[in-house]
């Protein structure tokens, strides 16, 4: 098997948006513009206009938050994180069950078998993992269990009273993460790090396997969101993120100790979370680790996909917030 790496790596399955910002954010003389403009896009004044609509519909849409949802938001705002299930998140016993179900039948297409049992997704610089909606969203309609869940009133509402805003629902997917064998490449998202899609994001992550500590579990250091007690250490530099040097970060873990958490958990756990945070993922060294995750962003956020509902589910029938998450 053989893996590219270097610049081919940082090309591989990138949209032509991502492709066209690549160009104008590391390319110099465009960079000098590319980046001013990123820095301005995001300047207090620039940001509020961007999302001065979503403000006002979140203004004009009721958040219901039941006990737990206001718990989430309390930590989500004080940790930047928060860990729940399923069953508990959206009060369904048998959602966990049908989300479980139709991930499995994403995951069964011809295309993305092959990429398992190939162990490597040539596709995408992520090589380990293989996702079954990769850049289709606007060509494959999503499960209405996922609909359910993700336009749940709940965390609609969760995400959009942290961010103070209705928010968008800017990415959704289903990993699975192939086991890697030793002396195989590292990917970036197993460094540290602050996500690049918005100032502040809120990223679900539905565990559809159980995921211990040989599972390369996802993991966050509290209160290293923005406006957190962490949250100008290394701060995000739009629109890359920030990926600062692992060897300080790790030191600042180990010997101050910045407070990190491992999310290990049996399937059917829920993780939502502020990924402007510092945080990272892993490799699994044991069994496939399956995970469905979810992004919600201002209108700000950069790489926001379309998705279709199925033909199950009619526009008329969801709610204002959710037709507001899907753009509708």
């Amino acid at each position: 098997m053989k893996h590219l790496g270097g610049w081919h790596a940082l090309w591989r399955g990138k949209t032509c948006l991502q492709l066209v910002r690549s160009f104008m954010v590391y390319v110099w003389p465009l960079s000098i513009v590319g980046r001013l403009f990123y820095r301005l896009r995001w300047s207090p004044p620039l940001y509020a206009a961007i999302n001065r609509r979503s403000r006002c519909v979140f203004r004009s849409i009721p958040q219901v938050l039941n006990s737990q949802g206001v718990e989430a938001v309390r930590a989500l705002q004080v940790e930047g994180i928060f860990r729940t299930s399923v069953a508990a998140l959206a009060q369904d016993p048998g959602l966990f069950r049908d989300l479980a179900r139709d991930a499995g039948l994403m995951l069964a297409g011809q295309d993305i078998q092959r990429k398992i049992r190939q162990r490597y997704n040539a596709s995408d610089a992520k090589w380990y993992v293989v996702r079954a909606i990769g850049h289709r969203a606007k060509r494959q309609p999503l499960p209405s269990s996922f609909i359910r869940f993700f336009l749940h009133p709940q965390l609609l509402s969760i995400a959009s009273t942290y961010l103070g805003l209705q928010v968008r629902l800017n990415y959704l997917d289903v990993w699975h993460n192939i086991p890697v064998r030793e002396g195989e490449p590292s990917i970036s998202a197993e460094c540290w790090h602050r996500d690049h899609e918005d100032q502040r994001i809120i990223k679900v992550f539905v565990l559809l396997t159980d995921v211990d500590e040989t599972m390369g579990p996802f993991n966050y250091v509290k209160r290293s969101q923005v406006g957190g007690e962490y949250g100008t250490l290394f701060p995000a530099i739009p629109p890359t993120g920030r990926y600062p040097k692992q060897d300080v970060l790790d030191q600042l873990i180990n010997e101050t100790p910045l407070p990190s958490v491992s999310c290990v958990g049996p399937a059917g756990s829920v993780i939502l979370c502020d990924t402007g945070g510092l945080h990272r993922g892993g490799r699994s060294l044991t069994q496939p680790r399956i995970v469905l995750v979810g992004v919600y962003t201002s209108d700000a956020g950069l790489d926001a996909a379309r998705y279709s509902l199925p033909r199950s589910v009619g526009h008329e029938q969801l709610s204002p917030a959710a037709k507001f998450a899907l753009y509708s």
